[in-house]
Formats: structure tokens, sequence, C-alpha cells
């Protein structure tokens, strides 16, 4: 958590929140909602995180879909991943990879892995992601981290400066 407050400069919102006059209003309607892993999915949790990306990005004038991937999307095109796969991905042995270098909050990722649970509970799912932008980065580690098996998941570019060299090279295999 410490690295999403860190990404986000949390502390530079609150100073400005507390300036303003407006920290105690604010953290008085925090302390309202129950925000418990058990009341709050992590796939909730994700969407809202999403929509405050997207509701940011048309508050400064910037296209939402350079920031997010609506999970509709992703839903269609995890969808259309295993689509040829769905015999296998039964199998209680299946074992397989995920690349995204493209990364983001890990939504890809996330959606990959609830759809493949849903198929085969027993399936073992290894995830890799990249991201360029900062800010996700914390939000996707966790989500990874929060899924059995191995992950990893880097900050940078693909293109100049890919985390993962043989993560392809794996996959191939």
């Amino acid at each position: 958590m410490r690295d999403i407050f860190e990404s986000f400069e949390f502390h530079t919102q609150i100073d400005k929140l507390a300036k303003s006059g407006l920290l105690y209003l604010v953290t008085e309607k925090f302390a309202t909602i129950d925000l418990h892993p058990e009341a709050v999915s992590n796939a909730q949790m994700g969407a809202v995180f999403e929509e405050l990306i997207r509701k940011f990005a048309e508050l400064s004038n910037e296209t939402a879909g350079e920031h997010f991937t609506p999970r509709e999307v992703i839903r269609l095109m995890v969808n259309l991943l295993f689509i040829e796969d769905d015999d296998a991905l039964t199998n209680p042995a299946w074992c397989g990879s995920i690349y995204d270098p493209t990364a983001g909050t890990g939504g890809m990722l996330s959606v990959a892995g609830e759809h493949l649970a849903s198929l085969n509970p027993d399936a073992r799912l290894v995830m890799y992601g990249q991201e360029l932008n900062p800010n996700p980065t914390p939000s996707a580690r966790r989500t990874c981290s929060l899924r059995p098996g191995h992950h990893q998941y880097h900050l940078g570019n693909t293109l100049s400066a890919d985390g993962l060299p043989e993560t392809l090279r794996l996959l191939a295999l």
C-alpha cells in the first residue's frame, strides 16, 4: 500500500485538502464506507479505481482510453484469447501463462485469472505484466500478488526497456 500512496503522491493531496478545509469532511465520508475486502471485492475495487481514472481524465481534457480499457472490452479480449482452449482449460492439471506488455492496473491479468478460475478453480495461471506509467503499477502489483502462483510485474517501457526479456521466449515454449 505504501507504494500506491507514494506513486499517487497522496501526501500532496492530503496537504491540498487540509489547506482548503476539506480534509475532515472527506475523511468523515470515507469513515462511513465499509471498504473491507469482505464487503468490496478486489474486482469491485478495481472498477472503482478505473472509474476514478476515467473521471479525472475527462476533467483534465485527456482521453480516458489512454489510461484504461473498459472492463467490457477486457472481458471480450479475454474471451477471444481463451475461446479455442475451453476444453483444455477444464483439465485439472492445466497450467498456462499470460503476458500484458501494457498492463496498467492489471485489469487484463485480473479478468483473465477470474475467467480461468470460473472454468477451472484448479488451473494455474502465471501472470506477467509491464507498464510505462508509474501510477497504476503498485496497484497492479497488489492485484497480482493477491492471486496464488507466480507473477512478475515491471515498471518501464516495454519497447525500449523490456523488464521481461525472457518472457516471450518462455511463453513460446
